[in-house]
């Protein structure tokens, strides 16, 4: 069944807030307008509007040492950027923060092919295990799961967004 990005944003942000995360950082991006703005609504979950991604991975380290469970929510380029914020901080200390990146660039998609043939190689270098979400209703429990996954191995866990899993096309339409 097809739904709206709308509804999409609201299971993704219950889930983030059933997994324990109680601070989002964002940045603005307009292929994942309906989850930020789901995030800038939740009334029990502090959002941190970002200027640049790799502010947010300072901001979450900071918040996880004062007891904050953490996502941050970015494009897969915005990732790119923050790779020094990753290492330097989450990796180096051991804080773990759920990484939320929107998969630009994935199969099917044609746009971004160089960013999207990147995105994994990437992370399997930063040694960042990551899940790719494609079904919205597997999103809750993948989330809670990763959510526990990053607190136990104390490192980032990635969950990589689909156009399909924020309701942004079908599966098979766009092929």
């Amino acid at each position: 069944m097809q739904i709206t990005g709308a509804e999409a944003a609201k299971i993704l942000v219950n889930g983030l807030k059933d997994a324990g995360i109680s601070l989002i950082a964002t940045l603005p991006d307009v292929n994942m307008s309906d989850l930020l703005h789901e995030v800038e609504e939740a009334q029990d979950v502090i959002h941190v509007p970002l200027c640049r991604e790799e502010e947010g991975m300072g901001i979450c380290a900071g918040a996880y040492l004062v007891g904050k469970k953490c996502a941050a929510i970015m494009q897969n380029g915005g990732f790119f950027n923050s790779n020094n914020a990753i290492v330097s901080t989450l990796l180096q200390y051991q804080i773990p923060v759920l990484l939320l990146i929107y998969y630009a660039g994935d199969i099917g998609d044609r746009t971004f092919g160089t960013t999207g043939a990147m995105t994994e190689p990437v992370l399997q270098a930063l040694g960042i295990r990551y899940y790719i979400m494609r079904d919205i209703d597997d999103a809750p429990e993948l989330i809670k799961r990763a959510q526990i996954l990053a607190e136990d191995s104390k490192k980032p866990i990635a969950l990589l967004m689909t156009k399909e899993l924020l309701g942004r096309r079908s599966a098979l339409k766009s092929l």
